[in-house]
């Protein structure tokens, strides 16, 4: 199923316009929302795993992907990588997703990007706690 790129109700992918709003499918009211730049949405998962998933309007994914990539940091290097290159091509392929109106627009707040840098901060503290506690920091 795709979604109207004007109101968001879900149609048939075979329709030519919206039945609730009317609006020709592949159109866009730019009042909305701005589309996605998936290559920023690619560039900040890389910078910090799970920062490309905030920005796309999926808070709990991204703090997923950053929880999943600290954890496989810590006890595997390989499961960290993976999780990471995963965050990467999902922030990409979501973003371009939502501008293509295949699921629905989602929009991240300020009080998004504020809760993932307090979740990334506690991992951080957590993770230099145990270093304390093993004695190698």
């Amino acid at each position: 199923m795709t979604f109207c790129s004007n109101c968001r109700a879900e149609i048939d992918e075979k329709a030519a316009m919206c039945p609730k709003c009317g609006v020709p499918t592949g159109t866009r009211d730019p009042t909305l929302q701005s589309p996605k730049d998936p290559g920023l949405a690619a560039v900040l998962s890389l910078l910090f795993s799970g920062l490309g998933q905030v920005y796309n309007g999926e808070l709990r994914k991204g703090i997923g992907i950053l929880v999943g990539v600290v954890v496989g940091w810590v006890t595997f290097l390989i499961p960290g990588l993976i999780i990471c290159i995963y965050g990467v091509y999902d922030a990409y392929t979501t973003s371009k997703k939502m501008n293509a109106a295949e699921i629905p627009f989602k929009k991240a707040d300020r009080a998004d990007y504020i809760l993932f840098i307090l979740v990334f901060l506690i991992l951080i503290g957590v993770f230099a706690a145990i270093l304390l506690w093993m004695g190698l920091l």
